[in-house]
């Protein structure tokens, strides 16, 4: 009897997002608790949470309010999103919606060119 080895083939990272991930490239002031703001760039963002680089080390979990601008003229307006560290890299941090699907964060990622969510 020969015995033999299987080995699994190589995976990606598992994909834990909803909705589909839209590309971005828009600044982001990310307000930790009362006192401290920190700079960042939104480099994608899905309806479940986004990749933000930024310089600053922040630890998983670290609870912030991330801000960015969006549209244009006269309807250009600041978008407050509570969001939540869940991974950290390198280069930044990845962070989890606190409110998926809000009107407003649908509203910025159809500006970037994402598909309407399903009603």
């Amino acid at each position: 009897m020969q015995s033999s080895t299987s080995r699994l083939p190589a995976s990606r990272p598992m994909e834990h997002r909803w909705g589909e991930r839209v590309r971005l490239d828009c600044a982001a002031r990310l307000a930790i608790g009362d006192t401290s703001c920190v700079e960042g760039r939104v480099r994608d963002a899905s309806i479940s949470g986004a990749w933000i680089d930024t310089v600053t080390k922040l630890p998983v979990y670290t609870a912030m309010n991330v801000l960015v601008s969006a549209g244009a003229g006269m309807r250009r307006r600041t978008v407050e999103l509570p969001a939540c560290v869940v991974r950290t890299g390198p280069r930044g941090v990845a962070v989890e919606w606190r409110d998926m699907g809000v009107a407003t964060l649908v509203d910025l990622l159809q500006q970037a060119g994402a598909a309407a969510p399903d009603s």
